[in-house]
């Protein structure tokens, strides 16, 4: 959407009063938490699509929780690719890594590591996508670890374990990641959530080996 100063300032004083209200209540947001939502309200103003841009708040949470510097580099490529700036809060990041780097406190991490948190997130994103357009969480799973099988990317999925895994991080929270992306998804252009529902029938479900074994 186009940049409107007034717009952003009102929807960060909703955010801040969310943070607050939850921490009135006794279960105040992490900061990795504030993190992703801060970025992902200055992606909203940018010319791109939420859509195309999700994982640079995710990188942006991933590296609050395991201080692995390649996360912002990768979020700062995805940046490059799109052509837009980076937000002011990824800036910041950026500024804390430099610091951790050159006082040699930089923890362990790879890039093979980063690109295979990127692919679980790219699969979490879209059950969260084609949950929201209708499908159950199961649905969603079994076709988003189909999709990410066959597109050869070099790591994949039990369906049974993007279930699991998307329970604790994208709904174990008040409000939820899912809350969020909904309200995302609420102001997306009519023809993303189109998108969303004709790839819901169209995507396969995933085979009965790539499903897994579901626990309650």
């Amino acid at each position: 959407m186009a940049w409107d100063e007034r717009n952003f300032d009102d929807r960060l004083s909703n955010l801040k009063r969310v943070w607050e209200n939850a921490e009135k209540r006794g279960s105040p947001h992490s900061e990795e938490r504030k993190v992703w939502s801060l970025i992902s309200l200055e992606l909203d103003f940018s010319d791109k699509p939420l859509s195309e841009l999700g994982n640079i708040a995710l990188h942006a949470r991933r590296w609050i929780e395991t201080k692995n510097p390649h996360h912002i580099d990768a979020a700062f490529l995805i940046c490059r690719k799109h052509g837009i700036a980076p937000p002011p809060t990824l800036l910041r990041l950026m500024a804390d890594v430099a610091a951790t780097r050159f006082s040699g406190l930089e923890q362990a991490g790879t890039g093979k590591r980063i690109r295979d948190d990127a692919i679980q997130a790219q699969a979490l994103q879209m059950i969260c996508c084609l949950h929201i357009a209708g499908a159950s969480v199961e649905l969603a799973a079994s076709k988003a670890a189909r999709y990410i099988a066959d597109a050869g990317l070099g790591k994949t999925y039990k369906a049974s374990t993007l279930e699991r895994v998307y329970a604790k991080k994208f709904r174990n929270s008040d409000p939820s990641l899912e809350s969020e992306m909904r309200s995302a998804m609420e102001r997306a252009p009519e023809a993303w959530r189109q998108t969303w529902a004709r790839l819901l029938h169209e995507l396969p479900e995933a085979d009965d080996d790539l499903k897994g074994n579901r626990r309650a």
